[in-house]
């Protein structure tokens, strides 16, 4: 009866070291199978915007693909062409096998549709206020695993464009035109990106509220809002607008504030990117000469 017994004993702890041998050859050969490589990321970006972002952020060797529009940084100029912001061209992007596609709203609505019905991720950022580019920085650097440096970023642009609003609530505030197109005359509300920054550096735009964020004016109504200075991104140039129809009264065309692209960097004022403070810096020193030549 007692050899039995440990006959079953003997025959129980085979089978349980069998047991541990298959596992652990199971083990071993699992951990042996070679590991599957991450994707590499692939970037194609459509906006100017959202590429400087990136640029910021130190992902400009991941992106393989741009708009025309993406002229800044100087490496973006390497790095090949989609087509345009308004005219994206769909093969030249599935050509690059983009992992994600970073696109804008507006006319880009189509094109990001297009692609995810085949089954490409589109990433849609269109900030149009600070508020929302400081949300779109945090978000592009969620989804591009640069978290940290988007916080930095962040604190950076926050801090610069603090220092700038601290010293503009301190002046006189000029009546500010901005024209974006000529035909049909077109200008920018309190609404829109741009109305927000001419504000924060000290201006008073002349049509706070409009149809829409970027809409028609009339001329008349440019001539009797009487704005002491004029920065036009129409490409119309200086002596054309001093010859305009009633405009010769207008006092920034007597006093010489009249500024176009060659002066004040759109760039630096109509892309929602890392470089607004240069635009708030640039407007805050006009507004501010402005400001020395009343007082004199």
């Amino acid at each position: 009866m007692t050899t039995n017994k440990f006959a079953c004993r003997l025959s129980s702890g085979l089978k349980t070291l069998l047991i541990l041998v298959s596992i652990a050859m199971l083990l071993l050969i699992s951990s042996c199978k070679p590991k599957e490589t991450p994707k590499e990321e692939r970037y194609v970006v459509l906006s100017p915007e959202v590429a400087e972002i990136m640029a910021a952020l130190e992902l400009t060797d991941k992106i393989v693909g741009l708009t025309a529009e993406c002229n800044y940084p100087a490496e973006f100029a390497s790095i090949p062409k989609v087509g345009r912001f308004g005219n994206v061209g769909k093969e030249a992007m599935l050509k690059l096998e983009p992992t994600v596609v970073f696109a804008a709203g507006l006319e880009q609505e189509a094109i990001a549709e297009e692609l995810k019905k085949l089954n490409i991720k589109v990433v849609t950022v269109y900030p149009q206020s600070l508020d929302e580019l400081y949300d779109a920085i945090t978000y592009i650097g969620a989804i591009t695993g640069t978290q940290q440096r988007a916080k930095a970023l962040n604190e950076e642009l926050q801090a610069s464009v603090a220092a700038i609003k601290k010293k503009a609530d301190q002046l006189a505030r000029p009546r500010v035109y901005l024209e974006i197109y000529r035909n049909p005359l077109m200008s920018v509300s309190d609404e829109s990106f741009v109305g927000q920054i001419l504000e924060l550096a000290g201006g008073d735009n002349i049509f706070p509220t409009l149809e829409r964020e970027y809409a028609r004016v009339k001329p008349e109504d440019v001539i009797n809002a009487e704005p002491d200075i004029i920065i036009c991104y129409s490409r119309d140039s200086i002596s054309n607008i001093i010859k305009r129809k009633g405009w010769q009264n207008i006092p920034a065309i007597k006093n010489g504030y009249i500024y176009t692209h060659k002066e004040v960097n759109p760039d630096h004022i109509l892309r929602a990117g890392p470089r607004i403070p240069l635009g708030l810096k640039r407007l805050y020193d006009l507004y501010e000469a402005w400001g020395r030549d009343q007082r004199s």
